[in-house]
């Protein structure tokens, strides 16, 4: 079955910006009230990795779709769209988990992030990958 390219790469990016925009105003908060006192470079060396990547990659197509030269089609996989916005949020509550569970972590801060890297890189190599297959799989559509 497929669906609109259209309209699948923007529930992706709403997806990645509402939930990176999130996190990012937690972190922004919590960096202005001192919750990461020394180590606040270290929290923001945690979070821009984790999310750029893929913003940057769907800023990309975006971009190639804004300039004229992104694909010419109509519709893609719906399984492929599907499976990708699944990992995609769930991958971002992770994130968002990982920030959120903080004060209740007898690990500080930057060490809960720290230890997060352990599940979320394997996390994020899925979603890429999902990603991939995607926007791939639509180009050949």
């Amino acid at each position: 079955m497929q669906i609109s390219w259209e309209k699948s790469k923007r529930r992706l990016a709403v997806l990645w910006f509402s939930g990176a925009g999130f996190v990012f105003a937690i972190m922004l908060f919590q960096t202005i009230l001192g919750r990461y006192g020394v180590d606040s470079s270290d929290a923001w060396g945690w979070y821009l990795p984790t999310i750029m990547p893929t913003l940057s990659l769907i800023i990309g197509v975006l971009v190639m779709d804004a300039v004229g030269k992104g694909l010419k089609i109509q519709t893609v996989d719906r399984f492929f769209f599907r499976l990708s916005f699944s990992l995609s949020l769930t991958y971002l509550f992770v994130v968002s988990l990982t920030i959120l569970m903080q004060p209740f972590s007898p690990l500080s801060a930057v060490e809960l992030m720290t230890q997060s890297n352990f599940w979320l890189g394997p996390f994020q190599g899925l979603v890429s990958a999902s990603l991939g297959a995607f926007f791939i799989k639509g180009a050949k559509e």
